[in-house]
C-alpha cells in the first residue's frame, strides 16, 4: 500500500499584525500556534508511520526575523529524519528563493525541488514519483504546469504545486495561475496543491486536492484547518483523510437579532451561537469575530451604546465558554425593523425629518442653507489640550455624506412609536 501525507501553508512564526492592541487577547498562545501546529504534523506523520511527506510550498511566512525561525523548522524536520520519514517540497510566493536572504541546511532527509525548472524525485521503493518546482520569486505569473514532465511508468505519480488554480483560489492572490484541466490531463494520480488555505478538493479521480494551511492565523481563517493523509490501495484506489491539526482556531459567529427585542435577548441569542461554535471546535480554544445582523427591535438600544454591546458580549463569552472562547471584534449591521420608505413618504414629523436628511445628502447646496459655522466650536475645542475630538469638514461632500448616513441610522430607532421594551429606550 502506498501511503504519504500532503501539508501546505505553515507560515511558520507568522507576525501577528496589532494583535496585542485587543484587551484580553491571548497573545502569546496565537503567537505559538503555527509553532505548536508544526509539532502536531510531525507527531501526525510519525503515528500513522507514512513514509513521505509533501509540503506543497510556504513552509515560512517570509524572510526570517531572527534564525530561530529556521532552527526549529529544521528540528521538526529532524524528527521526520530520525523516524526514516521524508520530505519533499517546494517554496511557494512566501518562502520563494528570492525572498528568503537567510538559510540553514536541512536534514538529509529533505529535499527542497528546484526553482529553475520542474524535476522529478523517484522513489522506486516506494512505487512513488514525485514532480515539482519552486517559485523562483515571490510574483510567479506564468503558468508553472505545462513545463511538469510526463508522469513515470509503473509509478503513483505526484504532482507537487503551489498554485491558484482558476476559480478556485478565493481572495488569494493568482500566482502560477492553471486550469484544472490541465491539471486532470497530465496524467498524474494525484496534485498536491498549495496555497488556498482552506481544505478543497477540486477533482476525485485523479485526487486534486488543496489541504489548507494547517493553523488559521487571522479572522479571515476559520474553520478547521489541518492536512490530508493519502492511501492507495492494490486496486489503486485512492482515499484520502482530513486529519485537523490547529491547536486553536478562529470562528465568526453570527447572530440574527431579528427576533430579539432588546439587548438582553441579543446576548440570550450570542450565547446559544457561541456554544454552537464552541461543541464544533471541540476541546480548542476559540478566536470569535462576532456578527450581529437584522432589522430588530434591539438596534435603538444597540445603536445608542455599541461600546456597552460590544463589552456585553466579551464577558459572555468569558463565562459561556469558561474561559476557551475571545473575542476578537464584534461588528453591529443590525437595522431599525421600521419600514423606512413608507415612514419616509408619509405625512408625519417623522417622513419631513427623513425627507430632509436626504436632501440635506445631495449636495452642498442644501447643506449651505442651513448657514452651520463651526468656527467657534472649533477654537473651544482647540482651548481644551488633548480633547481628541475633530469636527466635520462641511466642504468634503463624501466626508458629509457618510456623517449624515450615521446621522440617519441614529435616528431611526428613535422613530419607533411602538413599545419595544429596552429596544426603545
Amino acid at each position: 500500500m502506498i501511503r504519504f501525507l500532503h501539508a501546505a501553508d505553515i507560515h511558520l512564526d507568522s507576525p501577528l499584525v496589532g494583535l496585542s492592541r485587543y484587551e484580553g487577547a491571548p497573545v502569546d498562545e496565537v503567537r505559538s500556534a503555527t509553532r505548536r501546529a508544526l509539532v502536531r504534523l510531525v507527531d501526525t506523520a510519525i503515528e500513522h508511520a507514512v513514509p513521505l511527506m509533501l509540503i506543497a510550498g510556504d513552509a515560512y511566512d517570509g524572510d526570517w526575523k531572527d534564525f530561530q525561525t529556521g532552527l526549529f523548522f529544521a528540528a521538526q524536520m529532524s524528527r521526520l529524519n530520525q523516524a526514516g520519514i521524508r520530505v519533499i517540497m517546494v517554496r511557494g510566493n512566501h518562502d520563494a528563493a528570492s525572498v528568503m536572504t537567510r538559510s540553514l541546511p536541512l536534514p538529509e532527509n529533505v529535499t527542497i525541488l528546484s526553482a529553475k525548472r520542474p524535476e522529478t524525485i523517484d522513489f522506486p521503493e516506494l512505487g512513488i514519483a514525485v514532480h515539482g518546482q519552486s517559485f523562483a520569486t515571490r510574483d510567479v505569473s506564468e503558468n508553472l504546469v505545462p513545463a511538469y514532465p510526463a508522469p513515470l511508468p509503473d509509478r503513483f505519480n505526484i504532482g507537487l504545486l503551489h498554485t491558484a488554480v482558476s476559480g478556485n483560489h478565493g481572495s488569494a492572490p493568482p500566482y502560477a495561475p492553471c486550469r484544472l484541466e490541465e491539471l486532470v490531463a497530465k496524467g498524474y494520480q494525484y496534485w498536491a496543491l498549495g496555497h488556498v488555505h482552506n481544505y478543497k478538493k477540486l477533482h476525485e479521480e485523479p485526487a486534486v486536492i488543496y489541504t489548507g494551511c494547517i493553523q488559521g492565523r487571522h479572522a479571515r481563517e476559520p474553520g478547521p484547518k489541518g492536512c490530508v493523509l493519502v492511501s492507495v490501495n492494490e486496486a489503486e484506489t485512492v482515499e484520502t483523510e482530513f486529519l485537523p491539526l490547529a491547536v486553536m482556531r478562529w470562528e465568526q459567529v453570527e447572530v440574527d437579532a431579528i427576533a430579539a427585542v432588546n439587548r438582553h435577548e441579543v446576548g440570550d441569542l450570542f450565547a446559544e451561537a457561541l456554544r454552537a461554535a464552541l461543541a464544533q471546535a471541540g476541546e480548542l480554544p476559540l478566536a470569535v469575530r462576532v456578527l450581529v445582523v437584522g432589522r430588530t427591535a434591539a438596534h435603538a438600544a444597540l445603536a445608542a451604546d455599541p461600546e456597552r454591546t460590544v463589552n456585553e458580549l466579551r464577558a459572555l463569552a468569558e463565562d459561556v465558554s469558561a474561559g476557551r472562547a475571545w473575542v476578537e471584534k464584534v461588528k453591529l449591521q443590525t437595522a431599525s425593523p421600521l419600514d423606512v420608505e413608507a415612514l419616509r413618504d408619509s405625512d408625519t414629523p417623522q417622513g419631513d425629518l427623513l425627507r430632509s436628511l436626504e436632501r440635506l445628502a445631495q449636495g452642498p447646496e442644501e447643506l449651505a442653507e442651513l448657514g452651520l459655522d463651526l468656527t467657534d466650536i472649533e477654537a473651544k475645542l482647540r482651548a481644551v489640550p488633548g480633547s481628541g475630538v475633530t469636527l466635520p469638514d462641511l466642504e468634503d461632500q463624501a466626508a458629509m455624506a457618510a456623517l449624515l448616513d450615521d446621522v440617519r441610522e441614529l435616528v431611526l430607532p428613535l422613530l419607533d412609536v411602538k413599545e419595544t421594551g429596552e429596544g426603545n429606550q
